[in-house]
């Protein structure tokens, strides 16, 4: 009896999934005429994950590639750790509040200063950061490609960050892209041997383990801790691509970046784009005193920046990255509070562009403003995803050209597509209790927006890898009848096909 109904538990979900692919009649392309958005040119279909595409990404094993970005790594590590900023944490008076520009082109004007440290440990922070600044002329004005090649995709996974991560992949699959993917964990616990090493490379993908390249003895009293926001930086540092789309684990690729940003205006002659957030920037103008600049910048935007994606040439930017990793590895104590002064989603979103205007290196700031998707729950509006636009067609927009400016990224941040955390969180669910919810908004405005239904496009991939991922994903597994419920939500919501 016991073993039937060991049988039983394995059985049911398999036949659930079956009986929801047969209906569905598996993976489907939005239609290409809808709309003016996206369509079926810019999705076509799923890599299917028993197969594994040309150009696949290597293995884990250690390579040359890998043991020169260690080498890089320990001699850049350690002159971070030498320019460390020895003097008190940053204090605030108070905390900034937020509040959107006037509009998206008005140039940004000094925040309110509510940094309290005194005038002397101001001058220690600045002359720690001018010793790295100095440690970066070599590579300031110059071509440096270093021990990088290639184009890819960086993200960072692990943990809860693993569902979403793996429907960002099989979206960008989507788009027709085929750039290599690293998706790097923060150390080995992070590190999940079936999703790392059989799952992601049928998708072109590859777990990358970033205290790997952490230096052991040598000159370091104790490794440079990084956690957190502090991750991304580093991760998109110490890829193996010279040029790089640096993703969240919830910004979800609606065009294939290769051909749509790589390959053209404004990346090809800036070489960094970076995207905006809803908010005006908060810095303190103690910041750009620190980072030695002798007034206030005059050009920069009014807002803020959202880091959910970026788009970086280390040949031209190595300085820049260099410089924003130091912004981060000693960002909870100092620059994080300098940069954004407490605002809400204080982090690394200002190291990248702080960086570059620092070091005077070009850069491009998107200009049409983020927009929002969400839903209703019954009570209130909640918000969902940021859209964020093309730079190519926000470059031409503001030149004069069209006024179409086409959707690049959504960035689902709350909630994030983790089909675990979607069925067991109550986000599907409206206050009434029975009620189900779409989390993106009406079909018809969707397809409006990007040409296909892209929540309903999205459900598809959540149901096909929450069945598939039920039992190997690890905070997958003891959640009940995932398989079962997912499909039960996409049935109840998305049964107009």
């Amino acid at each position: 009896m016991r073993l039937a109904l060991r049988w039983l538990g394995f059985l049911v979900p398999v036949v659930v999934l079956c009986l929801y692919l047969l209906r569905s009649g598996g993976p489907r392309l939005p239609d290409a005429t809808a709309g003016h958005g996206l369509g079926a040119a810019f999705l076509p279909p799923a890599v299917p994950t028993g197969t594994k595409p040309a150009g696949s990404a290597p293995s884990n094993s250690r390579s040359q590639s890998h043991d020169q970005i260690s080498a890089f790594w320990q001699t850049w590590s350690q002159r971070i750790l030498d320019a460390r900023p020895d003097t008190h944490p940053i204090a605030l008076t108070g905390t900034a509040s937020i509040g959107r520009p006037p509009r998206p082109d008005a140039p940004r004007r000094p925040y309110t200063d509510y940094v309290r440290n005194p005038s002397g440990q101001v001058e220690e922070l600045r002359l720690a950061h001018k010793k790295f600044v100095a440690a970066l002329e070599t590579l300031k004005n110059g071509d440096h490609e270093g021990p990088f090649q290639g184009r890819g995709v960086v993200m960072v996974g692990g943990g809860e960050y693993f569902g979403p991560a793996i429907i960002g992949i099989h979206m960008l699959r989507r788009t027709g892209c085929s750039l290599p993917v690293e998706l790097f964990v923060p150390d080995d616990d992070e590190y999940e041997e079936e999703i790392c090493e059989q799952y992601l490379p049928k998708l072109n993908a590859k777990c990358v383990v970033l205290s790997a390249f952490q230096r052991q003895g040598g000159k370091h009293a104790r490794p440079l801790s990084i956690k957190h926001y502090q991750l991304k930086a580093p991760s998109l540092l110490l890829s193996s691509f010279a040029e790089v789309l640096l993703l969240d684990s919830d910004s979800i690729p609606l065009l294939d970046p290769e051909t749509s940003i790589f390959s053209t205006e404004p990346y090809l002659s800036k070489g960094l784009v970076i995207w905006p957030d809803f908010w005006s920037a908060t810095e303190s103008p103690r910041f750009w005193e620190i980072a030695g600049l002798p007034e206030y910048p005059t050009d920069l935007p009014s807002h803020s920046s959202e880091s959910g994606q970026l788009v970086v040439n280390k040949k031209t930017h190595l300085a820049p990255l260099l410089l924003a990793t130091y912004y981060n590895i000693y960002g909870d104590h100092h620059y994080y509070p300098l940069l954004s002064q407490g605002a809400l989603g204080q982090g690394d979103k200002e190291t990248f562009l702080a960086a570059a205007v620092a070091l005077g290196s070009p850069y491009y700031t998107v200009k049409t403003g983020a927009s929002s998707l969400g839903r209703h729950d019954g009570s209130q509006h909640k918000g969902t995803a940021i859209i964020q636009h093309l730079p190519v067609d926000d470059l031409r927009k503001s030149t004069g050209g069209s006024d179409l400016v086409r959707p690049a990224f959504l960035h689902s941040n709350t909630p994030k597509m983790n089909a675990g955390h979607l069925v067991d969180e109550g986000d599907l669910i409206a206050t009434d209790g029975q009620s189900r919810l779409r989390l993106l908004g009406p079909k018809a405005d969707l397809e409006k927006l990007f040409g296909f239904d892209a929540e309903d496009t999205l459900w598809d991939l959540l149901v096909q890898t929450g069945c598939e991922l039920a039992s190997t994903i690890r905070e997958w597994k003891t959640r009940d009848r995932l398989c079962e419920r997912l499909t039960e939500h996409h049935a109840l919501v998305f049964n107009d096909r």
